[in-house]
């Protein structure tokens, strides 16, 4: 009697579980170089995207770093508590508040970014240049944020020029 049995793949064949395991070594290590600026990580994402984003609301803010809306305003309430963040009414839309980082955040950001790019690097130190290029690209693409079409030159890590017509 034949079975069909089917094996049950390794969990490093998982990508959920590859991902998220990814995802635990860079929020540790990030908090790890950063307690002694007093910023988690999902805070530093918000100020982030804030800072990138001025005059954005808590709603599409949410949207943004992929945090449902009360986590995200709890991380608001907190940072604003903390003078890092302001919220005003937006020039775009009476009824929305607008999100802005204050002069202190700002000044927290600018401080703690070569402690990122530090971070970032320790966590890419397993990887190559051109790989850490093609994993960010891969990832941008999973989560929709890269189109699948855009080559990235290996050498250079920049898009490549579209090829002329054959």
């Amino acid at each position: 009697m034949k079975t069909n049995r089917r094996e049950v793949a390794d969990l490093l064949e998982k990508p959920g579980y590859v991902i998220r395991r990814a995802h635990q070594m860079s929020v540790a290590l990030f908090e790890a170089k950063l307690a002694s600026f007093k910023i988690t990580a999902p805070q530093h994402l918000v100020m982030t995207a804030i800072y990138k984003h001025p005059h954005v609301d808590q709603a599409t803010l949410a949207d943004m770093v992929g945090l449902d809306k009360v986590t995200a305003g709890n991380i608001v309430m907190r940072l604003e508590r903390r003078g890092m963040v302001e919220r005003k009414r937006s020039p775009y839309n009476w009824r929305a508040l607008a999100l802005t980082v204050s002069k202190a955040g700002e000044s927290l950001l600018l401080r703690t970014q070569d402690v990122v790019d530090a971070t970032i690097d320790e966590m890419f130190e397993n990887l190559s240049t051109h790989e850490r290029i093609v994993l960010m690209r891969l990832l941008r693409r999973m989560i929709g944020a890269e189109p699948p079409s855009r080559a990235v030159n290996a050498r250079t890590g920049r898009a490549a020029a579209k090829s002329a017509a054959r």
